[in-house]
């Protein structure tokens, strides 16, 4: 019985001891940012699609702070002052960071001991800082060049200068890659956009994507984050496929797929009922800038067109019919127009494989045979001509 009763005791002491086990593994986050001091500093991990508050401090009067709490697995998360002024840390478990800041914004500088990939992180946000100010320059410059004489020169000298930016992004991005692609932070350098604009492309830069997650899911096959980039990839590998089966139905020498979408007033019209003449498709959407410079030139060689027999029909990837019909409307254009106003969504653009970019055109010989297509209508010009020179 004494025997029992000390088991029973053990047994007690033992569940105790698990419940006050915090979980995960105690992580330190430590430092000092004396330009900030007294000010309040939060710290959020970062999830797949949201951020999640752990904790918050106020920065002692020396510049001192301390966060000490558990890591399940490997993550990113995010420590601020404000939306503004913020830095990305990359940590695995138990890993003890110390940082350091003599500016008040971090993206002045600062500096990280003790985490490996918070240093990779820090690397790169400083690489960023200098892309954006370039970027804030060339904004500068372009505005203040608006309405003068010689504006559309400076516009192309600064698409040079940003292009160039661009690339320097992709090139620091692909080297990353080849560095460090069993890090968590590749997926933070490979998502990174550029302003407004995504720097890769999932398809056509796929093989970036692939070599990443492959390496991943070596280091870290049940981290949240590598199952995210695994799932994704897995996603993007589908939608080759399926790319590769619909272009294989669209190349030049086969029958155009059937075209049936109602007109502007309502009415359903067939891509049959242009056989006997070749045609043109020109899918565009009113929204698209590039189809409405098109448009113009399009309308000029409309009467020639017309006198050698060409056809052609508009098939818009608007999704609002006051814009597509105002578009119509204002650029005059007198050929026959369709749209399902689903946007790019419409099976039209699956069936045709068509890219994301606006405008593209397919040129079709009399029996609807696709002969040519590209994205350049003046490319798409010079092989109509070719096709309606008269047979010797």
């Amino acid at each position: 019985m004494r025997h029992f009763i000390v088991y029973i005791g053990l047994f007690v002491f033992l569940l105790i001891g698990c419940k006050n086990e915090p979980e995960g593994i105690q992580s330190i986050i430590a430092g000092k940012f004396p330009e900030l001091a007294e000010k309040q500093l939060i710290l959020e991990e970062l999830e797949i699609r949201n951020t999640r508050p752990i904790d918050s401090v106020t920065i002692e009067k020396d510049g001192s702070f301390r966060f000490e709490f558990p890591i399940d697995d490997a993550g990113f998360y995010v420590l601020k002052t404000s939306d503004d002024n913020l830095l990305l840390l990359q940590l695995e478990k138990g890993e003890n960071v110390n940082l350091n800041c003599k500016n008040a914004l971090f993206n002045k500088g600062y500096e990280v001991e003790g985490s490996p990939g918070s240093k990779l992180l820090m690397d790169y946000e400083f690489f960023m800082a200098k892309q954006h100010r370039q970027i804030d320059s060339l904004a500068e410059v372009y505005y203040n060049a608006r309405g003068k004489d010689n504006f559309l020169e400076r516009k192309a000298a600064l698409d040079s200068s940003y292009n160039n930016i661009v690339s320097k992004q992709r090139d620091y991005i692909y080297d990353f890659g080849k560095k460090h692609p069993a890090s968590l932070t590749s997926l933070i350098v490979i998502n990174r956009r550029l302003g407004q604009n995504q720097v890769l492309d999932e398809e056509a830069d796929f093989k970036l994507f692939h070599s990443i997650d492959s390496a991943l899911m070596v280091n870290y096959p049940s981290n949240k984050h590598a199952l995210d980039h695994h799932d994704r990839v897995k996603e993007i590998q589908g939608r080759i496929f399926d790319r590769r089966v619909a272009e294989d139905k669209v190349l030049p020498g086969k029958k155009a797929p059937d075209i049936v979408l109602n007109d502007t007033t309502g009415n359903p019209v067939s891509l049959k009922s242009f056989a006997g003449h070749p045609v043109l498709i020109q899918f565009w959407a009113g929204w698209n800038a590039v189809a409405r410079q098109d448009n113009q030139q399009l309308v000029k060689l409309y009467p020639s067109f017309q006198k050698s027999g060409v056809k052609i029909l508009g098939v818009s990837f608007d999704d609002n019919g006051m814009i597509w019909k105002g578009a119509i409307k204002l650029d005059e254009l007198p050929w026959p127009q369709v749209s399902d106003l689903q946007g790019m969504r419409s099976e039209i653009a699956k069936t045709y494989n068509l890219p994301e970019e606006l405008p593209y055109y397919y040129l079709l010989d009399n029996d609807l045979t696709i002969v040519y297509k590209n994205s350049s209508i003046d490319s798409v010009l010079i092989q109509l001509e070719q096709l309606t020179l008269p047979t010797q």
